[in-house]
């Protein structure tokens, strides 16, 4: 009796004291994951921090160090392997960097960087300043509205003819398939060295650019068309070439991205969530090669969808970029735009008489002098010296190029009669 009493006791007692025991030791185990949590929190970077320690880096190699202007998904690209890589996730959304982490540094650090967004789809035309939007009415306004004036165009002296389209101002047209390449390129004065209008719309291209092209096309433009090497970039050539509904298709030039040109960048992966295979279309309806379509769809089946990879062309540097359009530009003969020696004549003699006007004449009596131009025949190798000054000056037009020709001849006839009139 004493002995079960003693047991009674002694299991009171550590049933408390076991009791205290598990509680403290789980108050132990708890603070000790809370102090670990607490230790590597300071370790642990978030994407903002990652991204801002990163940033003047990408900027710099997106840009050439400032040298050329950069997108955003360019600077995208060349910061995400770091940020991924000091943080340590696997992915990082575009849209969240280009749209909040880029601009919060922007508006943090207020650096004096070139940089540019997606906007909607344009036509910007070399030298005469014209930038349409790719609306319909407003694609349709700027069809009727093309016109080329040599006429003499008084009380102004402007050195470019009056022109709004492509008649005496451009014969080629780049095509790309995004926003946000416009500045790069006219800072680099692409426009100007190759006489060739920018044309840019934001995915696959809607019934008013495919209208445009259309006329460009009857007017013996010719149209390159600049994509990423994906699905959507065959598909926008297609559209451009079939047509979209209720607008007419157009024979347009591939210019890339193709196979060829991604061997030096970097790819990234993307999955198609359809039953048939992107293969067929992508070789059947696209042109794509046998080796295009396998990069662009690896494995896959009708119940799981399909994986594959993609290239951008924000994967390559502003420089990177510009280099790989030049040649390209090269090969395929993009050249300034040269029209036929008739129309160089009434250039050149529209000069003749604005350069007398300008410098001769009282304005009251220009309507009496009209006739001076037509005495001021063209030099019969007109074209060659158009050709030797725009080689000199690839940024100039023609006709800036037709007037510092007839202005030189100018003042050499002068010098030759200033030089008479001493030895009289």
């Amino acid at each position: 009796m004493i002995a079960k009493d003693m047991l009674d006791a002694i299991k009171g007692v550590t049933k408390t004291w076991k009791a205290e025991k598990r509680k403290a030791d789980k108050q132990d185990r708890v603070s000790t994951k809370e102090l670990e949590r607490m230790r590597e929190k300071p370790h642990s970077i978030s994407l903002k921090d990652a991204a801002f320690d990163v940033m003047e880096e990408a900027y710099n190699k997106a840009s050439s160090n400032g040298k050329y202007y950069a997108n955003a998904r360019q600077i995208m690209y060349a910061a995400r392997p770091d940020i991924l890589r000091i943080t340590g996730k696997a992915q990082l959304d575009d849209v969240y960097f280009t749209q909040t982490l880029l601009k919060d540094y922007l508006e943090e650090h207020e650096p004096n960087w070139k940089v540019v967004w997606d906007a909607r789809g344009h036509i910007a035309e070399p030298y005469t300043g014209t930038r349409i939007g790719l609306g319909g009415i407003d694609i349709k306004q700027y069809i009727e509205q093309w016109h080329s004036c040599i006429d003499v165009e008084l009380p102004e002296i402007p050195v470019l003819i009056n022109t709004k389209g492509p008649t005496n101002r451009f014969n080629n047209v780049l095509f790309i398939e995004k926003e946000g390449f416009m500045e790069i390129l006219t800072h680099a004065r692409i426009p100007e060295r190759y006489d060739i209008a920018i044309m840019s719309t934001k995915g696959i291209p809607v019934k008013a650019a495919c209208d445009l092209i259309y006329e460009m096309k009857k007017s013996n433009v010719s149209v390159f068309v600049l994509h990423d090497f994906d699905l959507d970039g065959f598909k926008i050539v297609r559209s451009l070439r079939e047509g979209v509904r209720l607008s007419q298709g157009s024979d347009v030039i591939d210019l890339g991205l193709r196979l060829e040109d991604i061997k030096e960048l970097p790819s990234e992966t993307v999955f198609y969530k359809q039953k048939t295979n992107p293969q067929d279309y992508l070789i059947i309806d696209c042109d794509a090669t046998e080796d295009e379509a396998n990069f662009l769809v690896e494995s896959g089946n009708e119940y799981q969808g399909f994986r594959g990879h993609r290239v951008e062309l924000n994967a390559m540097t502003s420089e990177q970029l510009l280099t790989w359009l030049e040649l390209k530009f090269t090969e395929y003969g993009v050249e300034k735009y040269i029209p036929d020696y008739e129309t160089l004549k009434k250039g050149y003699n529209r000069a003749k008489y604005l350069q007398f006007v300008k410098g001769e004449l009282e304005m009251e009596y220009i309507k009496d002098n009209k006739e001076y131009c037509k005495s001021q025949l063209a030099p019969d190798h007109l074209t060659e010296l158009v050709v030797k000054e725009l080689e000199n000056n690839p940024k100039l037009s023609w006709d800036e190029a037709v007037w510092n020709i007839a202005k030189n001849i100018k003042d050499c006839e002068d010098e030759e009669i200033s030089v008479s009139d001493t030895e009289d």
